[in-house]
C-alpha cells in the first residue's frame, strides 16, 4: 500500500539555504530552523489563520551561517553551531 503526502503549507521567513531542522516530541507542532541566514527561526506548524506554519520568533546573533541545531527533549532549550569566529 502506497500512502500519498498532502502539502499543507510553505514556511516562508529565511532568506538563505535552510541548514537544518529540529524537532521534540514532546512538542511535535513546533519546528526550529537555521540558515545560511545566520538566523534560527521558531514556527508554529499549526493552523493558524487558514495557513500553516507561521513563524513565531527569529533568533539573530551569529556572524556567519548556522551549520548545525539541536533542541532539548523537552523543547525549552536549543543549541545552535556556526562559522563565527
Amino acid at each position: 500500500m502506497t500512502e500519498q503526502l498532502i502539502l499543507r503549507g510553505t514556511l516562508v521567513g529565511h532568506r538563505g539555504w535552510i541548514t537544518q531542522i529540529a524537532t521534540t516530541p514532546s512538542q511535535p507542532d513546533i519546528l526550529l530552523s537555521s540558515s545560511r541566514d545566520k538566523t534560527l527561526i521558531v514556527w508554529d506548524l499549526r493552523r493558524q489563520y487558514g495557513d500553516y506554519g507561521i513563524a513565531k520568533r527569529a533568533l539573530h546573533g551569529h556572524n556567519h551561517f548556522v551549520s548545525d541545531l539541536v533542541m532539548s527533549s523537552d523543547g525549552q532549550y536549543a543549541l545552535s553551531g556556526s562559522w563565527d569566529s
